[in-house]
């Protein structure tokens, strides 16, 4: 169930519907917060489990200054990276987060991989840093992605440190992405016109780039808090039911999985 309102069988079924106008491979992530709304980009999450000397504090000082330096040397077109962690960990989950990649499109994605996975200093410091936080590329999870606003809609959003919401969704028997772009489209308007929604508050649309029968696409919801979070949901029981009521004439989600979220700085 969607209460509040990370793909697709056919995907391109959306992103065509999305298109207000022009090529939207022409856009990129570092576009966001303009006018060319809708656009797609390409995110990845790479399963990660926690070391014995993981902290905080570790990976600050010992894996992220290198992995920032390796990023500059091998040349990488990486536009920014979050790492997210579960709130609850289920029986089934077999890592203790994700690193999250984003990148302007699947060919970067690719070529950065290609160089990174053959550097010799890359393999390196995956083994000097395994016992603090060790990442399994080869078991990442791709999306064509979409997103339609900006993370600073209801109010400035600090990336340092949020609340992130991910549903597993399946479309109902004879529903497709052209029904999802309706639902997205009268969610945008409703949006666009509350004045009292707390936030603040963005989302995103994730379609595998990978063959599944278990999911058609992910929606992922942004908060700057989980209080933000339950404020922000209350609000949005008592304004706006219809939207929520079509949702669910659409597809059908698992309950939300939740994550501590934070951006890891690329430079």
């Amino acid at each position: 169930k969607m209460k509040k309102i990370f793909l697709i069988v056919s995907f391109c079924l959306l992103i065509i519907s999305c298109s207000s106008s022009g090529d939207e491979t022409d856009l990129s992530f570092s576009n966001l917060g303009s006018d060319e709304y809708p656009q797609m980009f390409y995110m990845e999450y790479v399963p990660c489990q926690e070391g014995v000397y993981y902290s905080a504090e570790n990976f600050r000082n010992d894996v992220l200054p290198e992995w920032q330096d390796l990023l500059v040397e091998v040349n990488s077109p990486l536009v920014s990276a979050y790492g997210i962690q579960h709130v609850q960990r289920l029986s089934e989950d077999e890592e203790d987060g994700f690193w999250q990649l984003i990148w302007n499109s699947k060919t970067d994605a690719e070529a950065a991989w290609k160089i990174w996975n053959t550097n010799e200093n890359v393999t390196a410091w995956t083994e000097e840093t395994a016992e603090i936080l060790s990442c399994d590329g080869e078991k990442k999870f791709s999306f064509d992605a979409y997103i339609a606003r900006a993370n600073d809609t209801f109010g400035e959003f600090e990336p340092s440190d949020f609340v992130s919401e991910y549903y597993q969704c399946l479309y109902k028997d004879g529903k497709e992405g052209k029904d999802l772009r309706e639902v997205i489209n009268q969610l945008e308007m409703f949006l666009n016109n509350a004045e009292s929604l707390p936030g603040p508050f963005s989302y995103v649309i994730l379609g595998p780039d990978y063959e599944t029968d278990e999911v058609d696409f992910f929606w992922g919801n942004f908060y700057q808090s989980e209080e933000a979070r339950q404020a922000f949901e209350a609000e949005w029981q008592n304004l706006n039911p219809e939207v929520e009521d079509n949702w669910n004439m659409v597809s059908d989600c698992l309950e939300p999985r939740y994550y501590n979220s934070a951006e890891v700085p690329t430079s």
